[in-house]
């Protein structure tokens, strides 16, 4: 990261590292455990006085207390708080959309699952001698939203403007649901399939009836 000029670290860093603990939700006899974690010996009384300019930091306690907060870069300490704010901003959010990426991919696999069992419940249904169109009818349509599509519909109507007219908010939702159409048509002409059909449910083992997957 370019910083804007040379600066002096005791002039940015008690400012940089009093936000940073603090945006972190650390309070200084945390961040003093975090350090001595990493095998660096500290007080809350160190940090205290780190905080309030009384010392200079020492280049290991600067590379610590930056590992300690989970920094990009331990430098970023000393420069302007303004870059500094908007630099830990950015790396915040990331992290943030990283998680939430990660609890997309884990919610989509348990929905596929979920659909697997629901389908297999259909596929009983008929082997029971009950009518299909029931057993389907009692699905609620799910068997249709597979977690591709259903990603698809939130994220579309996560996009729509707040504080819409209502007229104008229905507008959006023929809008999206158009969209959603034409999307999935495009994914189903290039072969993936995005409806889990009872037929083609098949069991593995024998023993476990409710151990089935899509084949």
């Amino acid at each position: 990261m370019a910083l804007n000029r040379a600066l002096s670290v005791g002039e940015y860093f008690p400012i940089n590292l009093r936000k940073i603990r603090e945006e972190k939700g650390l309070s200084q006899a945390e961040l003093a455990q975090r350090m001595k974690d990493l095998g660096h010996s500290c007080t809350q009384a160190t940090i205290w006085k780190l905080e309030q300019g009384h010392r200079e930091p020492k280049l290991t306690e600067v590379a610590a207390i930056g590992a300690a907060l989970d920094l990009r870069s331990w430098t970023e300490l000393a420069i302007e708080p303004a870059t500094f704010n908007v630099a830990t901003a950015l790396d915040q959010w990331r992290r943030r959309a990283y998680e939430l990426a990660e609890q997309t991919r884990a919610a989509a696999a348990a929905q596929m699952d979920g659909l697997v069992q629901l389908a297999f419940a259909v596929k009983e249904a008929e082997d029971a001698g009950l009518s299909v169109e029931w057993a389907k009818g009692r699905a609620g349509g799910w068997l249709e939203l597979t977690p591709e599509v259903t990603v698809l519909r939130e994220v579309l109507a996560a996009r729509a403007a707040e504080g819409l007219e209502d007229e104008e908010s229905d507008r959006q939702r023929v809008q999206e649901d158009r969209l959603v159409e034409r999307i999935v048509g495009a994914l189903e002409s290039s072969g993936l399939l995005l409806v889990v059909k009872p037929e083609d449910i098949k069991i593995i083992e024998p023993d476990s009836p409710r151990d089935a997957a899509a084949g």
